[in-house]
């Protein structure tokens, strides 16, 4: 395959993965710290690796930002899901769901504390620990919701996935 070719299947490939983290998230929008992105990011950084899914994030997010508007959680984005993205990649060599549950029950326990750190920068210390300790009940719906997520969805969908790929 030429250079060209590589080039437009890994940008078509980065538009597929994105119009899936949108769509997942506008699904489950009406139900407070339920979400699959974390679950996808996991599913899609195993499978194609961190340089790809460091692309799709940004997409993501830039498409966040111009459907809701720039604000303190839509900037966060651009860091949040980048960590992810290395958290995975770190424990690539990890095969059991459950420990792929917890890691990703864990994010979504870290996750308010993450996105305190732009309050930190425009309000400082104080006020961003006010907004990490307010959103500690989020942020354990989060966690479980994650969990469990992660535990029951993340055989299926890389089942899925791999399904896909053989046929495309």
């Amino acid at each position: 395959m030429t250079d060209t070719g590589r080039a437009i299947r890994r940008i078509v490939l980065i538009a597929f993965l994105t119009a899936i983290l949108e769509t997942a998230k506008f699904a489950l929008n009406a139900i407070a710290n339920v979400e699959l992105i974390t679950l996808l990011i996991i599913i899609f950084t195993r499978r194609f690796g961190a340089r790809m899914m460091f692309a799709v994030c940004l997409v993501f997010t830039v498409l966040e930002c111009l459907w809701w508007g720039i604000s303190i959680w839509t900037v966060t984005y651009f860091y949040v899901w980048p960590i992810l993205v290395i958290m995975v990649y770190l424990a690539r060599k990890m095969t059991s769901a459950l420990s792929w549950a917890i890691l990703s029950g864990a994010y979504g326990l870290v996750f308010g504390a993450l996105c305190s750190l732009t309050t930190l920068a425009i309000g400082g210390f104080s006020a961003a620990v006010s907004w990490w300790i307010a959103g500690i009940p989020y942020d354990l719906v989060h966690c479980v919701s994650n969990f469990l997520i992660c535990l029951f969805l993340l055989r299926p969908l890389t089942a899925a996935l791999d399904r896909m790929q053989i046929m495309y």
